[in-house]
């Protein structure tokens, strides 16, 4: 797996040409910016809209970027559609450079490394959408609770689903299934643990009203650490935003979607030869 390149572009901004160098920020930059369509407003989509712009954006013309320089871009709309238009390639791309492990249910040596795509086509679901309308990033997966999928019965299923996407460090761990009142109770726990933490500037969107930090705190609960280690929010903020949408839409694939068609998801071990399909249960 190699890291994604930053991409380069050039627009015009107040009657000159800029080269723009993109980043891949962090999750807590980006995903609390989320809005719901009823908050939609044109001043808080704007204001919003230029958050997300300065931190997107590594340089202008080999410079920091300033906040004048955010707002104008939201303010011309073929500026603001060439960057989307690069954002949007950059996120497909961050996405597509993690990869699933399923470990085998049937050995301790097997595993199958898959993709997000392996996922899309084999349980047939429909193109997924980072953005609406390719602007406003829509709701994740994870920011409320889904039903688990169902499951054929008689069918091993992945005795691990884990993960690894490309960064400095790499992001590697495994999943667990967000489904059942364990879950639940657990979730609710890790909500009364955050009541006391003081909202500063880190921590303003630590909030149930918060869409974006409602994903963040249940991927921390449905995430283990390759070391074994508990994921935290605090870890969460942390990680490389594409490493937080892959895995959004990973926990999506594996616990969420019913199976319909075992025999298309199946998938063989290369050490011992065995089926199984590389989703986890949701009876818990």
């Amino acid at each position: 797996m190699q890291i994604v390149p930053r991409p380069r572009l050039r627009i015009e901004l107040a009657g000159r040409p800029r080269e723009l160098v993109l980043r891949e920020a962090e999750t807590a930059e980006i995903l609390p910016l989320v809005l719901d369509p009823e908050q939609r407003f044109p001043a808080v989509v704007e204001g919003r809209l230029a958050l997300e712009m300065a931190a997107l954006i590594d340089s202008i013309d080999g410079e920091v970027p300033a906040e004048e320089q955010a707002q104008a871009i939201v303010a011309s709309p073929a500026a603001l559609a060439a960057v989307c238009q690069a954002r949007n390639a950059f996120y497909d791309a961050l996405i597509g450079s993690g990869r699933a492990v399923a470990d085998c249910p049937h050995c301790t040596a097997g595993e199958v490394e898959l993709d997000l795509l392996f996922y899309w086509l084999t349980l047939r679901l429909p193109p997924y959408r980072l953005f609406d309308a390719g602007v406003l990033m829509g709701h994740p997966a994870l920011a409320d609770p889904l039903p688990g999928g169902s499951r054929p019965a008689g069918r091993p299923l992945a005795r691990a689903i884990r993960f690894r996407y490309p960064a400095e460090p790499t992001v590697c761990g495994r999943l667990r299934p967000l489904v059942g009142r364990d879950s639940l109770a657990r979730e609710e726990s890790a909500w009364q643990a955050l009541a006391a933490i003081e909202r500063d500037d880190d921590h303003w969107h630590w909030t149930r009203r918060n869409t974006g930090f409602r994903a963040i705190l249940r991927l921390s609960q449905g995430l283990l650490w390759a070391d074994g280690r508990q994921a935290t929010p605090q870890e969460i903020d942390q990680l490389p935003l594409g490493a937080y949408l892959f895995l959004d839409l990973l926990h999506f694939a594996t616990t969420n979607v019913d199976v319909s068609d075992p025999a298309r998801l199946s998938v063989s071990c290369p050490a011992c030869g065995g089926a199984f399909l590389p989703v986890m249960p949701t009876d818990a």
